[in-house]
């Protein structure tokens, strides 16, 4: 083997066991100091408001001489506060990211969470949170299903990608998702600008949806938006590709009534 190929080949190597070895350890490690640091924060906010009393009630002329500069130091200890939940939001969104990968088994889980998630997550990506004008619209009352939380988290973090680098590449730039039900299926809708899957892929897509026995060999599509569609084909579900008026849609239709993608 080259140098380069036996270089792919160990990284290729670590990284098959980066997500379910490596990165629970790396989460704990980082969420022990990130909760004592919030912990010590919101404790030396309290402990200085106390203080700050006690100075007003005591030593009001030294409190009085000294208001601008203890009222930066307020300030400063209450924009640690805010900066330390920021970082704790970041950081729950890797991380529910990566334990959802990691997760092996069958449980329930509710569509509107893991589509939420993925949004967090997306915005991991500079260009799709600062350059994109994007809506979420969540429906009310969506039921959960029975599935494995890290196939579908994969799943729609493709669609999403999908969407995003093409409304990336387009002038409008626009990002639209909404989740909502109906009395047997789970729907979510996935819009954005750009270009549009083409008619043939779309007839492909159709066909594999509504014929058992066939594949998606000829679609032309990025291959993980191919795998994503084959992981939703065993949750029993359909997709559609349309576009209207210069938006493009992904329709992703899931029956509420599956256990593991199997039929009952």
């Amino acid at each position: 083997m080259e140098r380069g190929e036996i270089y792919q080949a160990l990284e290729d190597d670590f990284s098959e066991t980066f997500i379910r070895e490596l990165m629970p350890g790396i989460l704990h490690n980082f969420a022990n100091p990130l909760n004592g640091i919030m912990g010590r924060a919101r404790l030396l906010q309290k402990r200085m408001e106390d203080l700050l009393q006690k100075i007003d009630l005591s030593y009001p002329e030294t409190a009085g001489a000294l208001e601008n500069e203890l009222k930066r130091i307020r300030n400063d200890i209450a924009s640690i506060n805010r900066e330390s939940d920021s970082f704790y939001d970041i950081f729950r969104d890797a991380s529910a990211k990566f334990y959802a990968l990691a997760h092996r088994g069958v449980d329930e889980m509710n569509i509107n969470q893991v589509v939420s998630a993925e949004m967090r997550f997306a915005d991991f990506y500079l260009e799709f949170k600062h350059e994109i004008v994007k809506e979420i619209e969540l429906g009310e009352y969506i039921p959960d299903i029975k599935g494995n939380s890290a196939e579908l988290s994969l799943v729609f973090w493709r669609l999403i990608r999908m969407a995003m680098t093409r409304a990336l590449k387009s002038e409008k730039k626009v990002f639209y998702l909404k989740t909502k039900h109906d009395h047997s299926n789970i729907i979510v809708l996935i819009s954005y600008s750009g270009d549009a899957v083409s008619a043939e892929d779309e007839s492909s897509v159709r066909r594999f949806f509504s014929d058992a026995s066939s594949d998606l060999n000829d679609v032309k599509m990025e291959k993980g938006v191919s795998w994503a569609l084959m992981i939703l084909k065993k949750y029993l579900a359909h997709v559609q590709f349309s576009d209207k008026d210069g938006l493009n849609t992904i329709t992703v239709i899931i029956p509420h009534a599956f256990s593991d993608g199997e039929k009952k």
